[in-house]
């Protein structure tokens, strides 16, 4: 498989909606002011007040515009090459058991922290599901590039006396952005994100029970509402037939009428002329 991938969204569908989704979500929920729904902490939204609704809202939506900004970057650049390999029906399934994964471990994870006298602010958005997919992008994604800055024969720059090599590679935007994105909301985020890798880590290696090939109903919806393209045939009637058959004849017969035709040579001063004009 080619590193090159089609230019925007053709054939990326999937991938097209979503990074619409993580821009279009939060501006309308900004202009709603709407964003207090999409808080959660154990305490005291689940503890004493019992809104469970807000585990559902957790991962739709960034709550501030860096995190809107470098998600949607990372899908509209990066990993929108996943649903390239994948395919579009399976990556949807591929991110619908994510989103419930991560639900499950977000529950779990505030509900043992609020046990230990810690209440642990979750923040909004799918920093789960992203980091979910950074452990297939490191390994199904080919790099494009690779550039290697070689210090061994330097004598000046050799930190702690030791030879260095360092490698970057096309890889590197997408690795610096996800480092933006893991500690933009300091220790929350970075548990919520490395909980999503292991999740990641776990579902690609085939270590959690439950794959996309349970999620059997997503492919009766996937195909009731994919616009299928009708081919259009257009029928020519013995007139037009003959005529298109005519067409071809005299065509080839200027084509085998040129290359018959036996072509001068150029002299040195026609050849400089056409190649300055």
């Amino acid at each position: 498989m080619t590193a090159q991938l089609p230019q925007g969204f053709r054939y990326l569908r999937l991938s097209e909606y979503i990074a619409i989704a993580l821009i279009a979500i939060p501006f309308f929920i900004s202009i709603l002011d709407l964003k207090p729904y999409f808080l959660f902490a154990w305490d005291p939204f689940i503890s004493r007040w019992n809104q469970y609704w807000r585990l559902i809202l957790i991962q739709l939506q960034f709550q501030n515009q860096s995190e809107v900004a470098l998600s949607s970057i990372l899908v509209m650049i990066h990993l929108k090459g996943l649903e390239r390999v994948f395919g579009s029906l399976r990556m949807a399934k591929i991110l619908l058991l994510l989103w419930m994964y991560n639900l499950i471990t977000i529950t779990i994870i505030s509900l043992a922290t609020n046990q230990i006298g810690f209440n642990l602010f979750v923040p909004s958005g799918p920093f789960g599901i992203l980091f979910a997919l950074y452990y297939p992008y490191e390994k199904y994604i080919p790099k494009t590039y690779l550039i290697v800055f070689d210090f061994r024969s330097s004598t000046r720059y050799k930190p702690l006396g030791e030879d260095i090599i360092i490698h970057i590679s096309d890889k590197f935007t997408a690795q610096l952005m996800y480092l933006l994105l893991m500690l933009n909301e300091g220790f929350c985020s970075f548990v919520v994100s490395l909980s999503g890798y292991f999740i990641g880590y776990l579902y690609f290696n085939g270590l959690i029970p439950i794959g996309d090939e349970s999620l059997g109903f997503v492919d009766r919806l996937y195909y009731h509402f994919k616009h299928k393209a009708v081919p259009r045939i257009t029928l020519l009637s013995a007139t037009d037939t003959t005529a298109s058959i005519v067409d071809d004849e005299e065509e080839d017969d200027n084509v085998a009428s040129r290359e018959e035709t036996p072509v001068p040579p150029r002299t040195i001063g026609q050849q400089m002329m056409d190649t300055f004009t």
